[in-house]
């Protein structure tokens, strides 16, 4: 089936998460007395949708207000060093508050977790403040986002802990902490993590422990491991030693890192089709699965639509579609169509990787109509769940 799913996809939008958002991006320094949470004076480096590119350049809140996202630097590492990741993932309409504390030889986790919670409230802040430079940048009503690595992506698990309105963490090569195992254990948003198969500094099996940490209780948990990666994939100075170039790391990281935030903070899941599945073919990722609640992507394609989900790895898993739409209560979550009209297009179990994806000719009786589509999961200890309903306008 593959050169089918093939063929609808190249009849989808050029753009990928990896290429340049629409907005320019400024960015500014910025040293902060925390008034919420006593963390004294708290460095971090914010990059922002502006009206020019570059270091201090005025904020557009025009396209906004903006999903906020946090993110944590490795060890002996510090804010500036992940400037063209965190500058573009502001080009694709995101505040990024960058904390660029615990610099040194012994940092400690749990303040690197609070100075970021600090920062992410400052700006929240800001953005309500008549008159501020960040006024108007910030969306309260979203989702927040962290992202973190090595030592940063470890001490995710200490942030959640200490700020429950983190609820989508994307692990960069992310170390351990024994200090976050409880509060990642009974976390309930959503968890990604991203892993390099040859870096020996924090080892493929070390961020795979977070996915088993996390899938007892977390709404979404994925796993990719990118072959031929090592440890700095993410960084301005990826290292030029490993079987997979430089270039290449940062792109699959400009991808991944873009869908995911696009996908949970935008309710763009759509985005998530070319990180998995046929989107990803031919791409150095290896992934794994374990959502309760499974993402769902849909792909139009000349006459076919290729639908995708991400569900539990060899658990039980569907898809269907409907013309009968409505808003219908289940015992495993909301349906955007009358269950009894569903029509199968897939049923079975998921491969190791957790991925359902099926080409759905279309019906005659589709012409002019919205299609609803969705997909549930089952397995894994957790009971079963929908995804969204997406709907589509059939011409």
């Amino acid at each position: 089936m593959l050169p089918l799913l093939l063929t609808v996809l190249c009849a989808a939008p050029a753009q990928l998460p990896e290429d340049p958002g629409p907005f320019a991006v400024g960015w500014r320094n910025v040293l902060f007395q925390d008034q919420r949470f006593g963390q004294g004076n708290v460095d971090i480096r914010v990059y922002y949708p502006a009206v020019a590119a570059g270091q201090n350049a005025v904020a557009d809140p025009s396209g906004g207000p903006f999903p906020l996202v946090g993110f944590q630097h490795g060890w002996l590492g510090d804010a500036d060093g992940y400037d063209n990741l965190c500058t573009h993932l502001a080009s694709w309409g995101f505040v990024i508050s960058s904390t660029d504390t615990e610099t040194g030889l012994f940092p400690n986790t749990r303040e690197f977790a609070e100075d970021t919670r600090a920062s992410l409230w400052w700006i929240e802040d800001q953005s309500a403040t008549p008159g501020a430079w960040l006024e108007g940048m910030a969306d309260p009503t979203a989702i927040w986002s962290a992202l973190g690595h090595s030592m940063g992506g470890g001490t995710l698990s200490e942030l959640i802990g200490v700020e429950p309105r983190v609820r989508n963490i994307i692990g960069l090569q992310a170390a351990d902490n024994s200090a976050g195992y409880g509060a990642m254990a009974a976390y309930s948003g959503a968890a990604y993590w991203i892993a390099g198969s040859v870096d020996n500094i924090v080892f493929p099996h070390t961020v795979h422990d977070w996915l088993e940490r996390a899938q007892a209780t977390s709404r979404r948990d994925l796993y990719w491991e990118v072959i031929g990666m090592g440890h700095g994939g993410c960084t301005d100075e990826v290292g030029t030693g490993d079987p997979l170039p430089g270039p290449e790391q940062h792109r699959l990281h400009r991808r991944l890192c873009t869908a995911l935030l696009r996908s949970e903070a935008d309710g763009e899941e759509d985005a998530l089709g070319t990180t998995l599945g046929a989107g990803a073919a031919g791409e150095p990722l290896e992934a794994e699965s374990f959502c309760a609640e499974p993402p769902l992507w849909v792909v139009e394609g000349g006459a076919s639509i290729l639908v995708g989900a991400a569900a539990r790895s060899l658990g039980g898993s569907g898809i269907a579609w409907s013309l009968d739409l409505g808003n219908y209560s289940t015992p495993y979550g909301n349906l955007g169509f009358a269950p009894a009209s569903a029509v199968p297009a897939f049923f079975g179990n998921a491969g190791f990787d957790g991925v359902v994806e099926t080409v759905i000719p279309p019906e005659p009786a589709w012409v002019g109509r919205t299609v609803g589509f969705a997909a549930f999961a089952a397995g894994a200890g957790r009971l079963p769940r929908l995804s969204r309903t997406a709907l589509v306008d059939y011409p």
